[in-house]
């Protein structure tokens, strides 16, 4: 008799706090939805675009973000609330740019993203114009598989595809010495596809997304 109450009184104690989770839940599952409708958006604007410049930057080379850090030598990594440096850029004509934007568009607009591994070693890099406004300013992860977008408030992870890595790195090739560089810093390290069991990318500690206090499912990925 003493157990059945026992459950009883259990099972009523635990309903606020299922009736929280399912609240949780549902707020969650909403801000998803109003950001899976952002992106869409903004995919479609950015196939517009009428100059992209595609960058090569320093994977090694993030630091805290500066109002006052130049355009041109810098490029935002917005979950890290940081910048890291420009080695090298090319603005690239109408025929790449289609290609690319067609390409990068499509992943955007993805409902669901994972947001790839839990690191971020950015190579390339990318702005996309409307005439004298920014659509677009993202960097590229091909060991960990994501990039990084902003929304008008936080930012997140989204997942890069074979695509994706191809158009870039046909654009501005890695040289070698970088691609040495990284692993001789980073060895076993492999692109997210060509991990074995055993390989793991490397892993930066984790970092918010900035002005997000949302906490990040396995199915959104966590911020790297």
């Amino acid at each position: 008799m003493k157990l059945i109450l026992s459950v009883i009184v259990g099972i009523f104690a635990c309903l606020p706090c299922n009736a929280q989770n399912e609240l949780d839940s549902e707020f969650y599952d909403g801000i998803q939805k109003v950001e899976a409708k952002y992106r869409a958006g903004k995919a479609a604007l950015i196939k517009k675009a009428d100059r992209v410049i595609v960058y090569l930057v320093d994977f090694d080379g993030i630091t805290e973000r500066n109002d006052f850090a130049d355009e041109d030598e810098f490029i935002s990594i917005a979950p890290y609330n940081s910048v890291t440096k420009i080695i090298d850029k090319k603005e690239i004509d109408a025929n790449d740019r289609k290609k690319l934007l067609d390409i990068l568009s499509a992943a955007i607009a993805e409902p669901e993203h994972s947001g790839g591994a839990m690191c971020h070693f950015p190579i390339h890099g990318v702005r996309v114009y409307a005439g004298e406004e920014l659509l677009y300013e993202g960097t590229f992860c091909w060991v960990c598989g994501n990039f990084s977008y902003s929304y008008p408030q936080g930012s997140s992870w989204l997942d890069t595809n074979a695509e994706m890595k191809a158009i870039f790195t046909s654009i501005l090739p890695v040289p070698q010495a970088e691609l040495d560089r990284f692993h001789e810093k980073y060895p076993g390290a492999k692109p997210k596809g060509e991990q074995g069991d055993t390989v793991q990318p490397a892993t930066r500690p984790e970092s918010k997304s900035e002005g997000s206090d949302k906490p990040q499912s396995e199915s959104e990925g966590s911020s790297r």
